[in-house]
């Protein structure tokens, strides 16, 4: 399975009074990789103008707190299944070097903006989505 992998730089707004990184942000690092995933596939902004990608569904599995020392983490994402107007994303939150944070995972649908309806995946962000179930 093709993944993309981001390294996101923490900040110290990142981090709780704890002192490890608070659960709420592990949800934008996996959407500042989901970003990066669209981004990858070379789509136009023409083709995603009128197709948004809404989040259905994310739930997150929190294995090991991310603590002060940290100055980073990487944010593996691959595309786990596609369907007909949705998608499912995994991910792996780590230290880059062996050590996981978190496994998540999204469910994307694909959304007529204009029509405000759930709409099929067109099919040439179909096709790029399938790239990286391979």
């Amino acid at each position: 399975m093709k993944k993309l992998t981001k390294v996101i730089p923490l900040r110290w707004n990142d981090f709780d009074v704890l002192g490890h990184v608070n659960n709420v942000r592990y949800f934008d690092f996996m959407q500042d990789a989901r970003v990066s995933l669209v981004e990858s596939m070379a789509l136009s902004k023409a083709d995603i103008a009128d197709i948004g990608h809404v989040v259905a569904r994310q739930e997150i599995d929190y294995l090991k707190a991310i603590p002060m020392e940290a100055v980073s983490v990487t944010v593996q994402v691959s595309v786990d299944k596609v369907g007909v107007a949705s998608y499912e994303l995994t991910y792996e939150i780590s230290d880059g070097s062996g050590l996981v944070y978190a496994k998540a995972s999204t469910v994307m649908v694909t959304f007529d903006v204009k029509g405000d309806c759930v709409v099929r995946i067109p099919e040439n962000i179909r096709t790029a989505l399938e790239t990286y179930c391979k």
